[in-house]
């Protein structure tokens, strides 16, 4: 019996780090990661499981590095709020539809 021939699926090319925290990436007119959520709905259609898998796993790494990065810039968008535009912790919660309590976690670090 031949062993199962197992293809490697198309390797993601990883995020660029910004070179510091507040640099902000690209938006999404020039930004053709935004269009990554087209590969989820092509991933759909893969008829081989293994590839299928493989595939979500690199989508899911990458997707976990955007959401790091979204945090940290959300983190800082806050603090900037509240130093350039003079905004307390409240009005920043308020404006940004969270309650204060969750804004304090963010402020923390502590999630995401």
């Amino acid at each position: 019996m031949c062993p199962a021939k197992t293809v490697s699926p198309p390797p993601i090319p990883p995020a660029e780090e910004p070179d510091s925290p507040e640099q902000l990436p690209p938006g999404p007119a020039s930004n053709p990661d935004v269009s990554r959520w087209n590969d989820v709905e092509a991933l759909r259609g893969e008829s081989d499981p293994v590839l299928q898998a493989a595939r979500a796993t690199e989508l899911i790494n990458e997707y976990g590095r955007r959401v790091i990065e979204l945090s940290a810039l959300r983190r800082i968008a806050i603090e900037r709020a509240r130093r350039e535009n003079g905004m307390t912790h409240g009005e920043v919660a308020d404006s940004i539809g969270i309650t204060r309590g969750r804004l304090s976690q963010i402020r923390s670090g502590h999630t995401r």
